[in-house]
């Protein structure tokens, strides 16, 4: 994915806003030569957005993080970082603690909350769940919350990798989730999965189909979210082309989110 890569660059934060990825890194670290094979890979890659560089005063970054983030509901579970109190009106609500850092998954994006929204119908108690692009556990930590008898989350990032395992812990979790970092032909050989999970983005998602075919259990589902109004059509194709029909779809905003069945007429 495009944050994998960054990564590899040396960039160290990210945060997605309005359609805008802003990725940072240390001033010491950069230079007009690495700025310049950046955009150039970009440009490969097909996007021909404008990339902008702005240097940021030195601040107080975890003050300023802190003092962003308040809790969220999302259907029935209520998000929020540790140094966040529980919302008074929170109860019967599943508490998910999410300390983001540098991962993607905080329910503060119209791709995360469509998902957190499907998992209610999705679990009934005992599915075993594979999470792929698993960014912050978040997806994985409410499918245990609902009663998920086991969960397989993986992410080729090793940030992603460091950040899910701690969240997990936070929400004493681990004991039914199994982290991994690699590719899904590297680190998922299980299949029979009642359930995938991935919010990542179109062209990853597609790519990954005929994996998600291999390992769906029959009658099993997968969710896929990341993806905007204009990537509806070429995923719609791709949907079809895999053998796979759509279940069910959401939308907020510009993102739209859908649960998809293996061979259903």
């Amino acid at each position: 994915t495009l944050i994998a890569r960054l990564e590899e660059y040396g960039f160290t934060g990210f945060q997605e806003d309005e359609g805008v990825l802003k990725a940072y890194i240390g001033a010491d670290d950069w230079s007009a030569g690495k700025s310049q094979y950046v955009k150039s890979w970009l440009q490969r890659q097909g996007v021909k957005d404008t990339v902008a560089e702005q240097r940021i005063p030195e601040q107080n970054w975890n003050a300023r993080w802190e003092q962003s983030i308040e809790p969220l509901t999302v259907g029935p579970f209520v998000v929020k970082p540790t140094w966040a109190a529980v919302p008074e009106d929170a109860s019967g609500k599943h508490i998910l603690e999410i300390d983001p850092k540098m991962s993607f998954g905080t329910g503060y994006h119209e791709s995360t909350r469509l998902m957190l929204r499907f998992l209610p119908d999705l679990i009934r108690g005992g599915e075993c769940v594979l999470d792929a692009g698993t960014g912050t556990g978040i997806l994985s930590i409410a499918a245990v919350r609902l009663g998920a008898g086991a969960v397989v989350a993986f992410d080729i990032s090793e940030w992603a990798e460091e950040n899910a395992r701690e969240n997990i812990a936070l929400n004493d979790a681990a004991d039914r989730i199994a982290v991994r970092q690699g590719t899904i032909d590297e680190v998922v050989p299980e299949t029979s999965f009642d359930l995938i999970l991935a919010n990542i983005e179109r062209d990853p998602l597609i790519s990954l189909l005929p994996a998600f075919a291999e390992r769906l259990a029959e009658g099993g589902r997968v969710a896929l979210a990341g993806l905007t109004e204009d990537d509806e059509p070429p995923m719609r194709s791709a949907i079809a082309e895999h053998g796979f029909a759509i279940d069910r779809e959401a939308r907020e905003n510009d993102w739209w989110a859908v649960v998809v069945e293996r061979g259903k007429r």
